[in-house]
């Protein structure tokens, strides 16, 4: 442990002590590192044998955590890298910071680059996914860049009617004006939010829905490993809701997503394909969004992505944030050969060489 400028600074691995802090009260963070987030997360997608750490910055003489890292070593292609605990799952990254932590620049400063020379063994440290807000309670977004990943969020600053008016594009609207009057001239066309035990059958449907859409790329064991982790989120009932959209009694289309104090963080979305012809993914993100205005929310986030139906509902893009710091030479050397590949690629084009270079090349048989 160390000491610098009325703060204290350890780096521990105490599996028994993390999760205790990870869990202190008031500290501010994204919904993917909240104590119910990790304690799933560490229960179900941390693979044996994965190195656990946690960064931590405290005042002096044994105060309250002011500003936690927690961080996992994983070897990824010969690379020892030092990141969040992710695994394809969390959509952003921050450390959990106090709002009494303000450090000046040089102060922090001083305490990041203690912090980092604390960490256990690594080639690399990368926090990837970092919401604008959440870098500067972090006191580094100066060591920054921008991410090539995008938030999209849906402000509720209106009631739903006015919403509507203002963001949709006017097309669409008109669209799913029509196709919810088709539907609810089959039924009652009913739209939900549900959490714990209740919401795991929906939930299992919304999942074998997604894994039959994308069947091409899943790898299937990644697919049953996420499965168990959104079920465990969900059957705990404090964050994650299911969300609902039924024709009388059967759902035909629906999501999965985490609430806290500001909004609803959406993460999967998915419908029934018999229902197809009504567009009921689309008619599902318009009653949630009048769901989540209806309950004073002020969010309604489509997370990471660049699918283009989320402009259909007039959502703000935002850009993310990211830090890969070397911590090696064979660090400092991957990071390197990783920012000449933008540089190459546009060399190539000024040189009208790029499609040349990314031209298949015809297989020849054995015979020719």
């Amino acid at each position: 442990m160390g000491a610098l400028s009325g703060y204290e600074i350890a780096v521990l691995s105490d599996n028994a002590a993390i999760p205790a802090l990870l869990a202190t009260p008031g500290l501010k963070r994204t919904p993917f590192q909240s104590p119910c987030w990790l304690e799933a997360w560490f229960a179900v997608l941390q693979p044996s044998g994965t190195d656990c750490w946690l960064g931590v910055i405290r005042e002096s003489d044994g105060g309250q955590p002011l500003f936690l890292l927690p961080l996992v070593r994983e070897r990824c292609h010969g690379v020892t890298m030092l990141t969040l605990p992710d695994r394809g799952i969390s959509d952003y990254h921050s450390a959990l910071v106090s709002p009494e932590f303000a450090p000046d620049q040089e102060t922090m400063a001083r305490l990041w680059g203690a912090l980092v020379a604390m960490l256990p063994p690594a080639d690399i440290l990368s926090i990837e996914r970092v919401p604008p807000e959440a870098a500067e309670r972090m006191r580094i977004a100066q060591l920054m860049r921008p991410s090539s990943y995008s938030a999209h969020a849906v402000p509720i600053d209106a009631d739903f009617a006015a919403l509507r008016e203002r963001r949709f594009d006017a097309s669409t609207a008109r669209r799913l004006v029509k196709n919810r009057r088709k539907l609810e001239n089959k039924g009652r066309l009913t739209f939900d939010l549900i959490s714990g035990p209740e919401a795991l059958p929906d939930l299992e449907s919304l999942l074998d829905w997604r894994h039959q859409r994308f069947k091409d790329v899943n790898d299937d064991r990644d697919a049953a490993i996420q499965r168990s982790f959104y079920r465990r989120l969900v059957e705990e009932g404090a964050q994650a809701r299911v969300g609902r959209l039924r024709l009388d009694d059967e759902l035909i289309a629906g999501c999965l997503g985490l609430i806290d104090d500001d909004g609803i963080h959406v993460l999967v979305i998915a419908y029934s394909i018999n229902f197809a012809n009504w567009a009921p993914g689309l008619l599902m993100v318009e009653s949630c969004i009048a769901a989540v205005a209806d309950l004073g929310l002020t969010v309604f986030d489509l997370t990471i992505g660049d699918e283009s139906y989320k402009q259909l509902f007039g959502a703000d893009s935002i850009g993310l944030l990211e830090l890969r710091q070397p911590l090696t030479l064979s660090g400092r050397l991957v990071l390197s050969l990783l920012d000449l590949k933008p540089r190459i690629k546009c060399a190539l084009e000024r040189l009208g060489l790029l499609d040349f270079v990314q031209r298949p090349r015809r297989k020849t048989s054995a015979k020719s």
